[in-house]
């Protein structure tokens, strides 16, 4: 995670702020998303509960931002996180 750019904690509801900061466009606003539908592509950590879970790269979103699923890296497979659970998702 780059530590040099400004923190937004809500990126939907800072689009204004995002603009302001330079930070608009293809690359997404740092800290947790809620629109996860436009995160494929991107790096991302996912957080439950406030404990770390696992990063990767978003490799499909559903529309309505209700799951996402991390590419599968190495050993590791696939994997499906539900928003409804609690799963968070960190730029």
């Amino acid at each position: 995670m780059n530590t040099s750019a400004p923190t937004v904690n809500d990126a939907g509801s800072h689009a204004a702020a995002a603009a302001r900061n330079g930070l608009a466009g293809n690359s997404p606003v740092q800290g947790m998303r809620h629109d996860w539908a436009r995160l494929p592509g991107h790096a991302v950590e996912v957080w439950l509960s406030g404990e770390y879970v696992a990063s990767g790269i978003v490799d499909q979103a559903a529309d309505d931002d209700s799951v996402l699923w991390l590419a599968g890296a190495g050993a590791n497979t696939r994997r499906l996180f539900d928003k409804s659970t609690g799963y968070q998702m960190w730029v």
